[in-house]
């Protein structure tokens, strides 16, 4: 039992099943993660999304940027503080994200179908748990 081993493949196997199953949606499993962060909040700031997702100012204004490019989400002046800009999702996206949502719901009860309704339900919770406290540890 190598538990890092495993959760290395864990995240490279499910990022290359979902990039190949969201393919025909023409986005990526990291662009669906954006569009439900975004359609979970309606319109958010930049630095909203870097906070609820855990990433770096450098990585989600990248992904933004590739976002807005293809039509997915757009940018208006926040009217809290015309500094700042809030985005949201497009009509466009609006129609791809309930399929990317199927998409990786079906992705993860496929991985998990060897599993009893138990054993999944105590995966999950336990995930959550360890992914929380890999967030405060990098804090």
């Amino acid at each position: 039992m190598d538990p890092t081993r495993d959760i290395s493949v864990l995240y490279r196997k499910m990022n290359m099943l979902t990039n190949v199953r969201l393919a025909y949606l023409g986005i990526s499993g990291a662009k669906a993660i954006f569009l439900f962060c975004i359609r979970d909040h309606k319109a958010m700031s930049q630095v909203e999304i870097c906070k609820e997702l855990d990433m770096d100012k450098s990585t989600v204004a990248k992904m933004l940027m590739r976002m807005e490019k293809d039509g997915l989400i757009q940018k208006t002046v926040n009217p809290e503080d015309v500094r700042s800009v809030r985005v949201s999702l497009t009509d466009k996206a609006m129609e791809l994200v309930g399929q990317a949502q199927k998409v990786m719901n079906q992705w993860v009860a496929d991985a998990t179908s060897d599993l009893t309704r138990e054993e999944q339900e105590a995966f999950f919770v336990l995930l959550e748990q360890v992914a929380n406290k890999a967030v405060r540890m990098a804090e």
